[in-house]
């Protein structure tokens, strides 16, 4: 049977129940320390401009509960692992994740998982976590090894721009690992789509006009579901194990529409790749900074993953000083800076009255640099922060790079296993080094990335 689509031009949206939040005034967050800024614009210019500058300063002035003014709406931060437990993992009840993204990703992305909550919540998660069951993962990571192996002339080039290059490939895997078609249909015009609805789903203008931010992203919106309502019509054979193939084959039993499939199909491909590529980015980053970890990496990884055929999911989990290295990294460059929520209910934190209707925001980014957990020196890069009796040691919503609780990221072992193969195929009889004089700065909103991208060089080993 094939489902039928409606014309790119006319695509709706799947219909999603929303929370009906009431409007906080200034004064109802009066008794929580903060500041204002501009009129409507409030602390945006700032935060915008840098992100953790800004959020590290209001922490040192304000402390882990504080408030400021943007979009024309209070905001409430709550920083640190006991605020990530009680907003993440939120087992009261007492926020909507859906309505703390909506403003984010609602324009470009309703449908997605992370925009719905409770029971409707909790069908969909259920759906989409058939296609990351340990059968998928596994087919995943061999399609992920051959697409790496593939692309190794690019990344082999003598000196890269790694964020490019990053995002090329993930794109790449996701392309295949969730559409089921070969990588090599993956169109430029494809991965600019994606890219700019994630972008854009930042602007601060939402209104398009010719030659603007939400005007391209419109465009892309249009390209984006032509590709994917194209591909629901490929031939649905036994051997596809990609998400696209499993929601198709769920849409009778379960009552899918053909929208929602699309949605689905459409965050996950623009989450995944996008922050898949900051992470691996960081990765390299700070493999290249500190290049006394690449000997014991390529060691491990060399011993366990010796050709294809070792490319299993027990293969992979051996690899634990890649993991940490991973870890690490995204400890020091959050892929996600801030999760946010909105209060369903009256509800309190460490005694401070937290009105219905509330914007909140958890600091991933702040909470994984702060000295009280990590050290004297919390920017120092440092994978024994991630060996088995340290992490026992520490409070377990100290590190949140995939959120936690029911919205937690589905795809965060995926992750993992698409870093270490990275590793594995890039370290095998080479090393990595920076390639500029300068290590770039890194801008961490919407995910972490460095400003003016990174190049690094790719070297034989000597002998």
């Amino acid at each position: 049977m094939t489902m039928q689509y409606t014309a790119p031009g006319t695509f709706q949206a799947p219909k999603v129940e929303k929370i009906r939040f009431p409007a906080v005034k200034g004064q109802a967050l009066a008794h929580i320390p903060g500041r204002k800024g501009l009129p409507w614009f409030g602390i945006l210019p700032e935060a915008v401009s840098d992100p953790y500058r800004f959020t590290r300063s209001m922490y040192d002035r304000y402390g882990p509960i504080h408030r400021f003014y943007a979009y024309g709406s209070w905001n409430l931060q709550i920083v640190g692992p006991e605020a990530n437990e009680f907003a993440l993992f939120d087992q009261a009840g007492n926020f909507s994740c859906a309505g703390g993204w909506d403003p984010v990703f609602g324009r470009h992305f309703q449908g997605g998982l992370m925009l719905r909550d409770g029971a409707d919540h909790n069908r969909h998660r259920k759906l989409l976590a058939a296609a990351f069951k340990q059968g998928h993962l596994e087919g995943y990571a061999r399609n992920f090894d051959r697409v790496i192996r593939d692309d190794q002339p690019e990344w082999r080039s003598g000196v890269i721009e790694a964020y490019g290059s990053a995002q090329r490939l993930g794109f790449k895997i996701g392309y295949s690992s969730f559409l089921g078609r070969p990588e090599s249909g993956a169109q430029p015009m494809d991965l600019w789509s994606f890219r700019t609805m994630m972008r854009t789903s930042t602007s601060v203008v939402t209104v398009p006009f010719p030659g603007n931010n939400e005007w391209r992203a419109a465009k892309a919106h249009r390209h984006i579901h032509a590709l994917i309502g194209n591909a629901m019509a490929d031939p649905l054979i036994d051997e596809r194990t990609d998400l696209l193939a499993n929601l198709l084959r769920q849409r009778d039993e379960q009552g899918l529409t053909p929208e929602e499939i699309v949605s689905h199909v459409i965050f996950v491909i623009a989450a995944s790749y996008d922050a898949l590529s900051s992470g691996m980015t960081s990765m390299l980053f700070e493999l290249a900074r500190n290049p006394e970890w690449q000997a014991p990496i390529r060691e491990e990884l060399l011993d366990i993953i010796k050709g294809p055929e070792d490319v299993t999911l027990a293969n992979l989990g051996k690899c634990q000083l890649a993991d940490r290295v991973f870890k690490e990294a995204l400890r020091l460059h959050a892929a996600a800076p801030v999760l946010w929520r909105r209060a369903i209910r009256d509800c309190e934190f460490q005694d401070v009255h937290i009105p219905a209707g509330t914007f909140t925001g958890v600091n991933p980014m702040l909470t994984h640099l702060l000295p009280e957990i990590w050290g004297d020196e919390p920017e120092r890069f440092d994978p024994d922060h991630f060996l088995p009796e340290r992490v026992r040691a520490r409070h377990r919503f100290a590190y949140v790079p995939f959120g936690g609780g029911a919205h937690a990221c589905l795809g965060m072992n995926y992750a993992a296993l698409e870093a270490k193969l990275l590793l594995r195929h890039l370290l095998d009889g080479h090393r990595i080094e920076m390639a500029q004089p300068t290590p770039p700065k890194f801008y961490h909103w919407p995910n972490a990335k460095p400003i003016g991208g990174l190049k690094l060089r790719v070297m034989p080993l000597a002998g």
